[in-house]
């Protein structure tokens, strides 16, 4: 009797080991694959955002005047920066190995930014030359928004999965892209 106890207590841990084995090997290859699609992310995410910083620095001039000039020599401000493409996350992306919070706020920034157009093609119905303030106000705020989201996306992925390493090159200690969103996100709250 007690060889048969023995027996099944050394197929019920023999059991334990091999499912603690398969799950802990599941749980590392998902959190590699996890990892992996975090860096794509990260690196499309801040490429957007830089792409952002460059919308709100538009103000329609060029070298401090207004960008164009009619045919009667009225100057007017035009818009010198394209918007960035839509975000276009890689197909190949397991968006199972993220956290659901952070996987929707990935996903939805594109919705977001279909919005932001949107709401500035909307502005600019009711803007007006030279300056067309009614335009860029809301650019400058709805994509310093945008980018703001992307880079506090970013680095959540970066402390969620443990990555330390910053793709962005630092030629400029200086430079802080959150903090200039953020103060031009302010700034045309302010001024609306």
């Amino acid at each position: 009797m007690i060889e048969a106890f023995i027996g099944l207590a050394g197929v019920v841990v023999g059991s334990a080991i091999t499912i603690s084995k398969e799950v802990w090997t599941s749980w590392l290859a998902r959190r590699q694959d996890g990892s992996y699609a975090a860096i794509r992310l990260i690196c499309i995410l801040e490429q957007y955002a830089d792409k952002c910083v460059d919308v709100v620095y538009d103000d329609g001039t060029s070298n401090g005047r207004p960008a164009r000039r009619t045919e009667s020599g009225e100057e007017y401000c035009e818009a010198q920066v394209s918007t960035p493409d839509p975000l276009d996350f890689p197909e190949d992306i397991d968006w199972r190995s993220m956290p659901e919070s952070l996987m929707h706020r990935i996903l939805a920034l594109p919705n977001k930014a279909r919005s932001t157009d949107r709401h500035v093609s909307a502005s600019s119905e009711h803007a007006f030359p030279p300056d067309y303030e009614e335009f860029f106000g809301p650019r400058q705020k709805g994509y310093a928004q945008l980018g703001l989201d992307a880079l506090q996306i970013a680095d959540d992925l970066r402390q969620h999965f443990r990555i330390s390493v910053r793709s962005r090159a630092e030629l400029n200690t200086d430079w802080d892209p959150k903090a200039f969103l953020r103060e031009k996100a302010s700034a045309t709250l302010e001024a609306a």
